[in-house]
């Protein structure tokens, strides 16, 4: 099966990128679009190499991965530096490494995409719609979307971010199959990273500690880092059950 990657590299994004390709025997190839949000489209997109030149370096495999380049087409951003550092991704990456993966355009990707393919929405919903509008096939899964915020006290200016940013767009995606990591599945204790602390000399550990660190920078009592937890969701469903609140699935951590 391929996996669609929708991510505005963000740090979250990074972190939960990394953690797929480190869990990703499901997948065949996995085609990473990097959008805008969390910074705008150009910066996403040489975000995504850095981080992928990195995993490459790292010994993770890197093989099946693509890059799809989407900056031709207009896309709402804003950037956190509080959040995701000054560069999106935390600042600890650094420029030595070329991307070890290729690049296609995103006019060229919606002409070949075929056969059984999941998608992963980390970001607004801009081009998520664009593409499950204009592609050929349909998902075989529910896309799987961080967003929706329904009880827990939003982030974004009254809403979740990735929602608020394209509001128009993200009501339309929760009108297709989806499953959603709200801001109220990732409130759970058990993805509060605050006090924890992983192995800094691997790329994973390496992004999820500067997360904690910037987040123990606005406030000490809490860590969750939105876009790893979609992912966890992603590849451990099992741990999940859906319940739906108006129009969004929302899921709901178990630990089963």
């Amino acid at each position: 099966m391929k996996l669609v990657i929708f991510a505005d590299y963000g740090l979250d994004d990074a972190c939960a990128t990394a953690y797929i390709l480190n869990n990703r025997a499901e997948y065949e190839s996995i085609d990473i679009i990097p959008i805008g949000g969390n910074v705008e489209s150009g910066r996403a997109l040489a975000n995504a190499r850095k981080l992928l030149g990195a995993a490459r370096a790292d010994g993770i495999d890197t093989s099946g991965v693509r890059l799809v380049d989407s900056t031709a087409f207009s896309q709402p951003f804003c950037r956190l530096p509080s959040v995701h550092g000054n560069d999106g991704i935390g600042d600890i990456l650094p420029n030595l490494f070329s991307c070890p993966v290729p690049s296609i355009e995103y006019t060229e990707f919606l002409k070949e995409l075929a056969g059984e393919y999941r998608i992963l929405s980390l970001g607004p919903a801009t081009m998520v719609v664009h593409m499950l509008g204009n592609a050929k096939v349909m998902p075989c899964r529910p896309t799987v979307i961080m967003g929706g915020c329904t009880r827990e006290e939003p982030n974004y200016n009254g809403r979740e971010f990735n929602d608020a940013l394209d509001m128009s767009a993200f009501e339309k995606l929760l009108g297709y199959n989806h499953v959603a990591a709200t801001l109220d599945t990732c409130r759970h204790e058990k993805f509060n990273y605050i006090n924890r602390h992983f192995d800094g000399t691997r790329l994973f550990g390496k992004l999820v500690n500067r997360s904690i660190e910037l987040a123990a920078a606005r406030h000490n009592d809490r860590c969750y880092i939105y876009d790893l937890i979609a992912a966890y969701a992603l590849i451990t469903p099992e741990e999940f059950e859906v319940k739906t609140a108006g129009t969004v699935h929302e899921l709901h951590y178990t630990g089963k």
